[in-house]
């Protein structure tokens, strides 16, 4: 319980306002496993990716991950993965440097353009309409990370940065 009532005072909820009822305090845990779990895992495959630039073979990747060379090659490729013929339009915002990401991204975000990839020096984004927020907060940064009570979500991760969208319901965002 005294891990739990960390984890939700670092997601928002403070003292006052927790109650006999520890439903909030597992709902938000709940909240923040997924979060932890989502990064770890787009960070794994990050990191798998980079060892295959490098000249790692699938097959040796696949062997330290327990997991067959197709099985991870299938997960963690960027040939495999892609939009559907059906799915959302998408596109790629880059080359740019980390100093002047965030302009961009909030520009695309006036436009409907909602941030789902985050890699370095290149942004997958997806037409999803209606205007978008984006912050970036550092995962080395002592700040919190933004809550989900106050619409955040979770978009992208690129060490050491972690990447949250809202919807904006602010007209003076509009360009």
């Amino acid at each position: 319980m005294v891990e739990l009532s960390k984890l939700t005072a670092r997601h928002g909820m403070t003292t006052t306002e927790r109650r006999d009822d520890p439903s909030e305090e597992l709902l938000l845990a709940v909240a923040a496993f997924q979060d932890i779990a989502r990064i770890a895992s787009e960070l794994q495959g990050q990191a798998v990716r980079t060892a295959h630039e490098y000249g790692i073979s699938w097959a040796r990747i696949g062997a330290i991950l327990g997991i067959s060379r197709q099985a991870v090659q299938q997960r963690f490729d960027p040939s495999y993965t892609g939009s559907q013929p059906n799915g959302p339009e998408t596109r790629l915002l880059g080359p740019v440097t980390r100093a002047e990401e965030m302009r961009h991204l909030e520009v695309a975000g006036t436009q409907g353009w909602k941030l789902v990839r985050a890699r370095h020096g290149e942004h997958e984004l997806e037409h999803a309409g209606g205007v978008w927020e984006i912050t970036r907060v550092s995962v080395l940064s002592p700040r919190a990370m933004p809550a989900a009570s106050e619409g955040w979500e979770a978009a992208a991760t690129r060490f050491p940065d972690c990447f949250y969208v809202r919807p904006s319901t602010s007209a003076a965002r509009r360009p």
